[in-house]
């Protein structure tokens, strides 16, 4: 983070954009201090920020994904999403994460979006549906920032998403939200395969040439009926990757984030601290997206939510948990201690696969983001001070 990246922004979005980022970062604030609030005075639990997998409906079949499509296709009602926008306001939350599947999916993704102006979205997208129709009215909007998930070049594309045509086609969808002058963001989930090609000077370079103003790094965490976890990256590389972000952010053109490292460069994770935590597509209010198993579902208007939060004792007992575990990835990290966890607090699968028991069973662990003695401390002086004082990585998931 630094001076040339913001200027790109301001240069790159237009002002109904930039007043509904402006709006974001005030209200990202206020929400982080009301929920700090609530944690110190022993108010009841709400989380600052939520994700919401809103369908499992997707147009590829990706290496690692944990998401299991179902026919028919599994989605939150309208009156379910709104309910928990309603309900999060009430706690001054006016921040979402959109996911899927692919959201674009959905039918009435872009009612959402109107009926919200004040609220501020990020739509994570494999981009292939973004075209200039929809960047066109996501434009007009100005509450929300495409986030396009790209997990490598033309080869590696392939390899991962099974299919030809995808690295193309995100690049399309990338192209449409730049041209439509929205906050335009790339993800990527690094593994060793697209390591050398994604974590690059020379990649975040071909990024600014496309007009992105940001790029939220993650680690690849295997997941599902298909993990890969000959993938996931050795202790080397996960220090490789954080070395990389520091230094990187002190110079590159582009926002570099991530939200797994806290300034000092200690692992953090934000369903630990409270501060995010899923809903998945059939109604599952689950510690995180990876995390595929439930204390309590969401009724027809999402009437229930507070209640599940305050109420249902496995999140506030995995967040205990996860502190213990150091703050890392428990599927990750400590899949056998999660597994005798959840079993102790009676979770519920909520996979859609009835497999998520046996996966973390059968599951090795591997390195994460916790490399004790190995800490790497942020150098970006505004990027230290914004996850200090500000925010911790918008609370999204890895």
């Amino acid at each position: 983070m630094n001076s040339s990246s913001i200027a790109r922004i301001l240069a790159g979005c237009s002002w109904r954009v930039q007043r509904n980022l402006l709006r974001f970062a005030l209200n990202g604030h206020r929400t982080v201090r009301a929920f700090e609030q609530r944690i110190r005075e022993g108010k009841p639990f709400f989380p600052a920020f939520l994700m919401l997998s809103i369908t499992n409906q997707c147009n590829l079949r990706c290496r690692g994904c944990w998401v299991s499509q179902t026919k028919p296709s599994s989605q939150l009602s309208l009156n379910q999403i709104q309910g928990i926008i309603d309900t999060a306001a009430k706690y001054r939350s006016y921040f979402f994460g959109i996911l899927g599947g692919e959201p674009l999916f959905y039918p009435e993704l872009l009612t959402i979006f109107r009926k919200n102006p004040k609220v501020y979205f990020q739509l994570y997208t494999n981009g292939t549906m973004l075209d200039e129709k929809i960047a066109g009215e996501l434009a007009k909007l100005g509450n929300v920032t495409p986030l396009i998930s790209i997990e490598g070049l033309e080869t590696e594309s392939r390899r991962r998403r099974g299919r030809d045509d995808v690295f193309a086609r995100s690049i399309s969808g990338l192209e449409a939200a730049v041209r439509a002058k929205l906050f335009t963001g790339v993800t990527a989930s690094i593994n060793m395969k697209n390591f050398d090609e994604l974590v690059s000077r020379d990649y975040l370079d071909f990024l600014v040439s496309k007009g992105v103003h940001y790029i939220w790094y993650f680690i690849y965490r295997p997941c599902g009926p298909d993990p890969d976890c000959s993938n996931a990256l050795d202790r080397e590389h996960v220090l490789k990757l954080r070395r990389f972000l520091v230094e990187q952010r002190k110079t590159a053109k582009i926002l570099i984030l991530d939200a797994y490292w806290d300034a000092d460069g200690h692992a953090q994770c934000p369903g630990a601290m409270g501060l995010s935590h899923h809903i998945a597509p059939n109604g599952a209010v689950e510690f995180c997206p990876i995390l595929q198993s439930a204390g309590g579902f969401l009724n027809e208007d999402s009437s229930n939510l507070e209640e599940i939060f305050q109420k249902e004792t496995i999140l506030s007992n995995l967040r205990q948990f996860s502190t213990k575990q150091g703050r890392d990835c428990m599927v990750i990290r400590s899949p056998h201690e999660l597994l005798e966890e959840l079993k102790k607090n009676h979770a519920q699968d909520s996979s859609g696969r009835s497999a998520f028991y046996r996966e973390l069973e059968e599951r090795t662990p591997m390195p994460c983001h916790d490399v004790p003695g190995g800490e790497i401390p942020e150098k970006s002086a505004m990027y230290r001070f914004g996850k200090r004082n500000y925010f911790f990585g918008f609370g999204a998931y890895g």
